[in-house]
């Protein structure tokens, strides 16, 4: 049975990875203790499961000690960019600083809250506060300048070229020192150049890719359906992605990482390992994904998209 080369797999991922742990180049070296991290953690979900307790110990503190040997901790600061400081007060958590000139800046050159909230490194709801703080409204902002009036600036910088949207039309205004909401200028499009609006609309649908795999046991797709959490039932299948045959199927009463891989383990018994897995970034895929990095080593495609989790016709 494929599970019973699971310790095997493992002692190959250890020996190939304490060959690139050697490495000079930092990134080679980074990416390889990753690889071996996330195996010792795969490794003590595994064990009393899938391994015996005792050979999955053993295994466990030869990778303990070679990640303290070649100093594991000493990781590389990555920069996260700008964030704004925080100033302590009397009581309450530290606020953060930002300043009017700050917001008065940014606006200026037409970022959104939610922009401007991702620039500051805050949430969007800090940012409404310091605005209705300084007294800044965005909608004051915006022109108010009619409907017909706005019609005339679209025509003359359209030009009848059919292929400008609201967006590129929204931009030449803001370069002229018109603001106006892009609602407005979607309904000006329309009523000047219905027909340019019709043919945007139908160039420019999505052309979905073919959906072709090898073969069977080739990409399972696992997906869950928390419909029904407040009765606590959830439903978690897998299917596979060349024949359609459906691998597992239950409703449980939890959403756990655990729960999954059973159900998991259970169809890997009975049709064997797949060769990929395709799921979403739910906590509870996570021993999945575990079990891929180590057995077929396929965590980097495990996690998908939402959309793409689920096979098309």
């Amino acid at each position: 049975m494929a599970l019973r080369n699971f310790l095997t797999d493992c002692n190959q991922t250890f020996q190939y990875c304490v060959r690139l742990a050697t490495s000079d180049d930092d990134e080679t070296r980074r990416a390889s203790l990753a690889r071996m991290r996330t195996m010792q953690s795969s490794l003590r979900w595994a064990r009393g499961r899938l391994v015996e307790t005792g050979l999955a110990g053993q295994l466990l503190d030869v990778i303990e000690e070679f990640l303290q040997d070649t100093g594991e901790d000493r990781q590389i600061p990555v920069s996260q960019g700008y964030s704004a400081p925080r100033i302590r007060g009397r009581v309450g958590q530290p606020r953060c600083l930002i300043t009017e000139e700050q917001l008065q800046f940014l606006l200026s050159f037409n970022f959104t809250v939610q922009q401007i909230a991702d620039i500051l490194g805050v949430s969007r709801r800090t940012v409404t506060q310091r605005l209705r703080q300084h007294n800044i409204t965005i909608r004051g902002r915006y022109s108010n300048m009619t409907n017909a009036e706005l019609d005339e600036r679209v025509i003359d910088l359209v030009h009848g070229n059919d292929e400008l949207g609201p967006d590129a039309v929204r931009a030449r205004l803001f370069g002229e020192g018109i603001v106006v909401q892009r609602r407005r200028v979607r309904q000006s499009l329309l009523r000047t150049n219905p027909a340019g609006a019709a043919l945007r609309a139908m160039s420019h649908r999505l052309h979905r890719r073919k959906y072709r795999v090898a073969g069977p046991n080739s990409l399972w797709h696992l997906d869950g359906n928390h419909k029904l959490i407040r009765w606590r039932i959830v439903i978690h299948g897998g299917i596979d992605g060349f024949s359609r045959m459906i691998v597992f199927l239950q409703a449980s009463n939890n959403n756990r990482s655990s729960t999954v891989m059973e159900q998991f383990v259970q169809a890997v018994d009975q049709f064997g390992v797949p060769s990929r897995v395709r799921c979403d970034h739910g906590g509870e895929n996570n021993a999945v994904c575990l079990f891929m990095d180590v057995f077929e080593g396929q965590l980097g495609k495990c996690f998908e998209r939402k959309e793409h989790s689920q096979p098309k016709n």
